[in-house]
């Protein structure tokens, strides 16, 4: 069985009619050096990016289909071995590690001062007096 023909089996069991449609794009996709490119997807499946990414995430964390991208490639792709799948992780351990540089350093930032806001918002009881009638409930 090919590489396609399992894929295309993968994507029969998809229940998601967006979803499964966004994975049968991926049918001539297998490879990194078959990447689609983000607008292509989106035309081919009239959906806008932020969905598009979305349902890329899905297809990966909840369907295991081995889709692919890095930092300075353009594109997705199903990763087709096990020297893309170590790439493709590589970048993606990569991120995270800037990413919790990132957050360490905005934790020990310094901030110059703190703003305060420059109106208070009104509880239930803050009620002003409306037409003579007070809140009963600072009678209690």
């Amino acid at each position: 069985m090919t590489p396609r023909e399992i894929y295309r089996r993968m994507v029969a069991k998809i229940k998601p009619a967006d979803v499964r449609l966004v994975a049968a794009c991926f049918e001539d996709h297998i490879g990194a050096e078959n990447a689609v490119l983000m607008p292509q997807l989106c035309a081919r499946t009239g959906l806008h990016e932020r969905v598009v990414r979305n349902i890329l995430n899905t297809l990966v964390t909840e369907y295991g289909i081995p889709i692919g991208a890095q930092s300075g490639k353009a594109g997705r792709w199903i990763i087709a071995d096990e020297v893309e799948r170590q790439s493709v992780i590589a970048d993606l351990a990569s991120r995270v590690s800037e990413t919790n540089a990132r957050i360490r350093a905005l934790r020990g930032a310094e901030l110059v001062g703190k703003v305060e806001p420059s109106w208070t918002a009104q509880t239930l009881f803050d009620e002003p007096e409306v037409r003579g009638y007070r809140n009963s409930y600072e009678e209690w």
